[in-house]
C-alpha cells in the first residue's frame, strides 16, 4: 500500500505534464496548428501569368503577365472571408490580316477591382479554398506605332471565380490558385460566350 500511493501521485503527475507539454510542442511548430489564422484582416500579393481563351473575339489574345494585392477580412462565427482584389494584367494582341486590311499588333491592359467570398474547404497546415466574386474591369487596347488617340477603353462589369491551396509557413502563408475572369462587353451583353475570358495563374504570399 505505501508503495502504490507514490506510484499513484507520480502517475497522475506525469498524466498532468504530457498533455502540457503536447500543447506547447504544437504552439511551436507552425505546420502543427490546424487552426487557420485569427487575424481578423490580412493582406496578400502576387503574381504570374495570365492566359486568354483564345477565339474570344477577332483579336488573338496571347499569354501575358499580372500581379494582384488583396485584403482578406476574417468574418466571425465561421462564415467565409471577404476578400477584395486588385488585379493588373498586360496581353499581347493581334489582329489577323484580311483582304482589305492588315494585320494589328498590340498591347491589353487590365485594371480591376473586385470583391468576392474566400471559402477554406480544409482547416489545417494545408487548405485548398475557393474563390468567387464581382467587379469591375477597365481594358485599353493600344495599337503598337499609333498614338495615344488611337487606344481604346471600356470599363465593364465581370465575374472572377477559382480554385487554390494555401500552405502555411510560420506567420506567412504561401499560395498558388486559378482564376476565371469573364467581362461582359456592352456590344456582346451579359450571357455571350464570347465576352472577354482570362485565365489567371497566380502565386504568392498572405501576410
Amino acid at each position: 500500500m505505501r508503495t502504490f500511493v507514490p506510484l499513484a501521485v507520480a502517475a497522475t503527475i506525469v498524466a498532468v505534464l504530457l498533455p502540457a507539454r503536447s500543447v506547447a510542442a504544437q504552439a511551436s511548430d507552425p505546420l502543427s496548428s490546424a487552426a487557420p489564422s485569427s487575424r481578423p484582416i490580412r493582406i496578400g500579393f502576387g503574381g504570374g501569368v495570365t492566359v486568354p481563351r483564345q477565339g474570344a473575339s477577332a483579336q488573338t489574345l496571347k499569354s501575358g503577365m499580372h500581379g494582384q494585392g488583396f485584403v482578406v477580412f476574417q468574418l466571425p462565427a465561421g462564415l467565409p472571408a471577404l476578400r477584395a482584389n486588385v488585379d493588373f494584367a498586360r496581353m499581347r494582341f493581334e489582329t489577323p490580316s484580311t483582304a482589305s486590311a492588315s494585320g494589328v499588333d498590340g498591347d491589353r491592359t487590365l485594371l480591376a477591382g473586385v470583391l468576392g467570398m474566400k471559402l477554406d474547404l480544409l482547416h489545417g497546415p494545408v487548405r485548398p479554398y475557393l474563390l468567387g466574386g464581382v467587379g469591375a474591369f477597365s481594358l485599353e487596347d493600344a495599337i503598337d506605332g499609333a498614338t495615344s488617340d488611337a487606344a481604346r477603353s471600356q470599363v465593364n462589369f465581370g465575374i472572377d471565380a477559382g480554385a487554390g491551396l494555401s500552405l502555411r509557413l510560420g506567420p506567412l502563408d504561401a499560395f498558388v490558385e486559378s482564376r476565371l475572369q469573364n467581362v461582359y462587353t456592352r456590344q456582346r451583353g451579359l450571357v455571350d460566350t464570347k465576352s472577354i475570358t482570362a485565365f489567371p495563374v497566380t502565386f504568392g504570399f498572405v501576410l
